[in-house]
């Protein structure tokens, strides 16, 4: 129970931090991280798909997963937009009232979003796969967080637990990634493009893609209270959502004979990802992670996500994902916009 405390306490040291400034009106307040995975959202906004719905969308940005849960607490968002953490979880185990509803992006098979770097010095000791993290250090963003869960996961698919390796929280990707390239830690996860990055700058070299391990529900749509109790608003946030997920995907995710196939808005869509994010096109196209098309939340993976925050002490309470999970918001969506699941 500690450390659940103690991630509450972070998580709201962090808010303060990171929270933009509100400005009054009538706005709706969405939390989001400036990361590719937030393209469906940030398309919705500049194609105008939420004003179709008759919305107004504010975009509250933040620098990790961790604090949106705080802020949907308190009131300051009414819908988030994020990866999924013990941080979430344990909000929701201490009664904040929210419910996840749609995709927001995964490790999916076929698709390369996380991998595991190792800096140049530890490569060339022969560290190059899962067995020999034994005994090493291995960088995450926080403890709890969505790569603590990664790790903990891959390490048991391979016959080995979190207690044979040294898990080092280093606060987020650029300090993971300058962490590896200057050799002063052994490996730590991160995000494309810097993946693709450290290779090419020969600042590391990448272990594996978290994808080929796992498929996994690293991020989802969560709404408020106050959201769940406005069935017209939530309905039409999510009708606009979907327009967003199907113009990524269609654009950026189809495959054809196992090779991604761009579509035709495919330099538009690189372009609104790259206003929001700051990053060029170029590095953007080089780690596209997948969303479902229609943003379907793989919702069977909650489950197993809190069951194991939980055996690993991570969260204070095994919550049932049937309570928490509420996929009507979608269907109905789905079924307004004349789509089939």
């Amino acid at each position: 129970m500690k450390k659940c405390s103690l991630f509450i306490a972070v998580a709201m040291a962090l808010l303060l931090l990171t929270l933009s400034t509100a400005h009054a009106g009538e706005k709706l307040r969405v939390g989001v991280l400036k990361l590719t995975s937030s393209a469906p959202i940030f398309i919705a906004v500049e194609k105008g798909f939420f004003k179709e719905q008759g919305l107004d969308i504010e975009q509250v940005f933040f620098r990790s997963a961790q604090p949106v849960a705080v802020a949907m607490a308190s009131g300051d968002i009414v819908v988030g937009a994020t990866g999924i953490t013990a941080g979430l979880y344990n909000a929701i185990a201490g009664g904040f009232k929210m419910k996840i509803v749609a995709d927001k992006g995964r490790e999916w098979e076929g698709y390369q979003l996380c991998g595991i770097m190792v800096s140049k010095k530890a490569w060339d000791k022969g560290l190059r796969t899962i067995k020999d993290l034994k005994g090493h250090r291995v960088g995450v963003t926080q403890i709890g967080s969505t790569f603590h869960y990664m790790l903990g996961n891959m390490l048991e698919k391979n016959g080995m637990t979190l207690k044979d390796v040294k898990v080092t929280p280093l606060g987020g990707v650029k300090s993971m990634m300058d962490t590896v390239a200057s050799d002063q830690i052994e490996t730590a996860f991160m995000v494309q493009p810097f993946c693709s990055v450290m290779e090419a700058k020969k600042m590391g070299h990448r272990m594996l893609w978290v994808s080929d391990y796992l498929n996994y529900q690293i991020a989802v749509i969560f709404f408020g209270d106050t959201m769940t109790k406005d069935r017209k608003t939530s309905d039409a946030f999510m009708r606009a959502y979907i327009k967003g997920c199907r113009c990524y995907y269609d654009n950026c995710l189809k495959k054809k004979d196992g090779k991604t196939v761009r579509g035709p808005y495919f330099d538009e869509v690189m372009q609104i990802i790259s206003k929001y994010t700051g990053r060029k096109p170029k590095l953007i196209a080089m780690g596209l992670n997948y969303n479902d098309r229609n943003g379907r939340l793989y919702a069977e993976d909650i489950q197993h996500q809190i069951d194991w925050y939980y055996d690993h002490g991570l969260i204070g309470k095994r919550l049932d994902a049937r309570k928490i999970v509420d996929i009507s918001f979608w269907e109905r969506a789905m079924k307004e916009l004349g789509l089939k699941p």
